[in-house]
């Protein structure tokens, strides 16, 4: 069963992780048919795949990052007050 979002966002997003982690599955996977495959189309389409899941993965890094970055100025604010 995969993991469940847990609605709190305190740290690092946990749906952003899951959404990279399948990122990075399929990515692997459509490398590894890649490799195998000997047929120019199929060849041409699984390497735009791989693009665009390569791209799909640096946004969801570059999400993560800008949510750290947010997450920890919340908390220095928040900490300010205390």
């Amino acid at each position: 069963m995969d993991p469940k979002c847990t609605h709190s966002c305190k740290g690092l997003c946990s749906a952003l992780e899951l959404a990279e982690r399948k990122e990075q599955e399929a990515l692997r996977l459509y490398r590894e048919y890649a490799d195998g495959c000997t047929y120019p189309d199929v060849r041409e389409m699984l390497d735009t795949l791989i693009r665009e899941r390569e791209h799909a993965i640096a946004a969801l890094r570059e999400k993560r990052d800008i949510l750290a970055v947010k997450f920890d100025t919340l908390e220095r604010i928040n900490d300010s007050f205390a």
